[in-house]
């Protein structure tokens, strides 16, 4: 059951929902809490967000 938690919160973050909302989902008091547990998620997702950035940058308008 514990895994489940994890790749529940997980999914979460990489499918972008916000962290205070993974929180309230996961039953943590503060998003801080989150914030700790999940920050490799969360530093994942915004390299990826910075790689979608840098390919709008290149496209041709």
């Amino acid at each position: 059951m514990h895994d489940l938690h994890h790749v529940h919160a997980t999914t979460l973050l990489l499918a972008g929902v916000p962290v205070h909302v993974v929180a309230a989902r996961l039953g943590h008091a503060d998003p801080a809490i989150t914030l700790r547990v999940y920050a490799h998620v969360i530093r994942a997702a915004e390299a990826s967000a910075a790689g979608v950035f840098a390919q709008v940058l290149k496209s041709p308008s």
